[in-house]
């Protein structure tokens, strides 16, 4: 006699079976389609992402690329901070107290702590004061050294910093070129390569630069004298400046007649503080800076003035 309930059972599982794998073969196909579906999408995104990254590179090489030079309000002292096309930036003197820092803040990127040159134009108290703070918050790649010495704390105390940054230090000399690999060239003026440097004159030491991009030339002096300033005409100093940084901070004794008529400034700049006990700007200094240049900036009335160009056109903004 047939084993009926035998037979049922194993129709049953069969059925069973069957079912399960059918059921299984479809979810499979469903899988797969949904994989197929999420490869689609990974590609499609990725595809995307390096449109994107193309576009933005295109974009970034259409833009034209500009130089910054700006002239920061730290009172009666020196600090000028550059930015060039490529990112790269230098800082020459740091002021007189460690206000650079908030300075240096709103004209660079928040998560920035680098600095690629720093440079100290002579060993003067309002010049290398704020660089102690900027050496102990950022990474600073070069040090440019000036051949001033002084027998003070404050100047003490900077060299243990700069000791301790394990930066590259050079002491600066006429001839010396600063390549920032991006149209922006610095090339030192002064001092000659046989300067000797007077312990009781830092002044006279200053080291003087020009900043160079395109058709665009930015003469920083520091505080060199008059008595100095024809060495840079002899040196080769540029015909036509368009910035210059007026010597010691707007003195009687710097900016001579003699140089402005050389240099013929579009703009002269004067850093020095509201009210400082040196009577900077002098008068007689302003005058000679109003018969050469077109126009004069102080930070005293204006903040930090800061000059952007793409080496052909020049824009200024200021903070006041």
């Amino acid at each position: 006699m047939p084993d009926f309930a035998g037979m049922t059972y194993l129709t049953f599982e069969t059925c069973y079976y069957l079912g399960m794998k059918e059921w299984l073969s479809e979810k499979k196909k469903i899988v797969g389609e949904i994989n197929s579906e999420y490869g689609k999408l990974i590609i499609l995104v990725s595809l995307f992402f390096i449109c994107v990254g193309l576009a933005l590179t295109i974009f970034s090489l259409m833009v034209t690329q500009k130089l910054e030079v700006s002239f920061l309000d730290v009172g009666q002292g020196d600090a000028i901070l550059i930015q060039t096309p490529s990112g790269k930036s230098m800082l020459i003197d740091g002021g007189p107290n460690n206000n650079i820092l908030a300075k240096l803040a709103r004209e660079m990127s928040y998560f920035n702590r680098k600095i690629d040159v720093m440079e100290e134009t002579h060993s003067d108290a309002d010049h290398i004061i704020g660089l102690i703070p900027v050496l102990e918050k950022f990474n600073v790649k070069e040090i440019i050294l000036s051949k001033a010495v002084s027998d003070t704390k404050i100047f003490d105390d900077l060299n243990i910093h700069i000791k301790n940054e394990n930066a590259n230090t050079h002491v600066a000399v006429a001839g010396d070129i600063i390549d920032f690999h991006d149209g922006v060239i610095v090339k030192v003026i002064y001092p000659a390569s046989n300067y000797i440097a007077k312990k009781n004159d830092t002044n006279d030491a200053s080291i003087s630069v020009e900043v160079i991009y395109g058709n665009e030339t930015f003469l920083l002096t520091g505080d060199l004298p008059s008595t100095e300033e024809l060495k840079l005409i002899s040196g080769g100093v540029t015909k036509n400046i368009t910035v210059y940084k007026a010597g010691h901070h707007g003195s009687k004794y710097s900016s001579s007649e003699l140089l402005l008529t050389y240099i013929k400034p579009e703009y002269s700049v004067i850093s020095a503080g509201k009210d400082n006990r040196y009577g900077h700007p002098n008068v007689e200094a302003i005058e000679r800076l109003q018969k050469y240049s077109k126009e004069i900036l102080s930070t005293i009335d204006r903040g930090t003035i800061s000059f952007i160009t793409d080496g052909r056109m020049m824009e200024v903004e200021t903070g006041k």
